[in-house]
């Protein structure tokens, strides 16, 4: 050790037999080599990131391709009316956008979204099909992808309820319903409100509830005409009352949701029938000729609903004249002829109430309108009838 220490002074300042090219600082002598050595492994490390990043920028770009193609191909099949087929497309752009932007991300439960409304779609015509086991499999599948989406859930939900009430389970159809009720009673400006009533009243009205049934299908009477406002002038002023048949000057809106219009007439005609059953005569009469004036203005004559409401009017109407004619007792909700004790006394009083007990001979099934029309119509989340 020592000598080398002697050997580097004399190089620095007595040495001069040492060539020239031996004559090197051996601190830069020592340094060019491991400075070398560090830059190779290092410039080979960034061009194998640079390679890595381009690899998935190509990637990526692959997959985007191949979501847009699915999103176009998509949107064509459900302009084709191919239902089944654009929810296969959408179930693997779901799953594309779970590898590409994460599962917990706003572009996966955006598509969420959308796949629950088509399973929702799907699951409404095959119950219309009675494929029930489909069915099921849809609205389950929608109840999951609507987790994050309330009032999706409410609407499936709905459906739900439609399914089990098809199935005769009118209990747990109940079930579904409050729950649905619940979830809208707690979200602002939801459209189809009234749906969810319309569904709560026919199933309250097959359990023999026709209290709480009248006024579910009141309420969706109350949301419907908030939601549609008829009777409102092109020019946006208040709403009146006149010009429901097309008098006074009134002008139709064009921009009114015909089908939603369907929807009011089946709220008239569901309040309609539970007066019936809750012996209100004339104020079934009044509901059902109110309904079909409505209905009959923006759908026309021929319009399913407005028949029914037509038909539903001279049922009563005649109901309401047998009674009068068989029964005229007060306990039938009609109003009594004048006594005149003068005339008829007692026996007259003993021929009203014999003909009472009469008429309390005649029993109703269980599950028979009074107009012997189908029972409270119910609406699902899709705006078409669930029977």
């Amino acid at each position: 050790m020592d000598r080398k220490t002697v050997v580097f002074e004399d190089s620095v300042g007595l040495n001069n037999d040492i060539p020239p090219t031996l004559q090197t600082d051996p601190a830069t002598d020592m340094s060019e080599p491991s400075k070398s050595k560090s830059l190779s492994p290092s410039s080979k490390h960034v061009d194998e990131l640079e390679q890595l990043e381009e690899t998935h920028f190509i990637e990526n770009q692959k997959e985007l391709v191949a979501l847009q193609r699915l999103d176009d191909k998509c949107a064509q099949l459900q302009q084709e009316g191919r239902y089944t087929e654009a929810l296969e497309c959408m179930e693997k752009g779901l799953v594309l956008r779970q590898h590409f932007f994460g599962a917990d991300s706003d572009e996966v439960w955006t598509s969420c979204r959308t796949v629950g409304e088509m399973c929702n779609l799907l699951a409404m015509t095959y119950l219309q099909q009675e494929e029930f086991r489909v069915v099921l499999e849809l609205l389950k599948k929608a109840e999951i992808l609507t987790e994050r989406h309330p009032a999706g859930r409410a609407v499936t939900l709905n459906n739900l309820a439609c399914y089990y009430r098809r199935q005769g389970n009118l209990h747990k159809a109940l079930t579904y319903l409050t729950e649905a009720l619940k979830i809208e009673s707690r979200l602002d400006n939801l459209p189809n409100k009234a749906d969810t009533h319309l569904n709560m009243c026919a199933v309250l009205s097959q359990l023999g509830k026709h209290q709480s049934a009248l006024g579910h299908a009141q309420s969706a009477l109350i949301n419907l005409h908030e939601e549609l406002q008829l009777g409102r002038v092109e020019n946006g002023s208040s709403p009146t009352r006149k010009g429901f048949n097309g008098k006074n000057g009134d002008k139709i809106d064009p921009m009114i949701k015909l089908d939603r219009v369907a929807v009011l007439g089946i709220a008239y005609h569901n309040v309609g029938v539970e007066q019936e059953f809750l012996k209100c005569w004339d104020l079934s009469l009044k509901s059902y000729k109110k309904g079909k004036e409505i209905t009959s203005t923006y759908l026309g004559e021929s319009h399913g609903i407005v028949i029914t409401l037509q038909n539903s009017l001279q049922s009563a109407k005649r109901n309401m004249a047998s009674k009068i004619r068989t029964a005229g007792t007060r306990g039938d909700g009609i109003s009594l002829p004048s006594i005149n004790s003068s005339r008829g006394g007692k026996s007259a009083i003993k021929s009203l109430v014999n003909q009472k007990m009469k008429a309390k001979k005649v029993i109703r099934a269980k599950d028979e309108s009074p107009t012997k029309l189908p029972l409270a119509y119910s609406n699902n989340g899709s705006s078409s009838t669930c029977l």
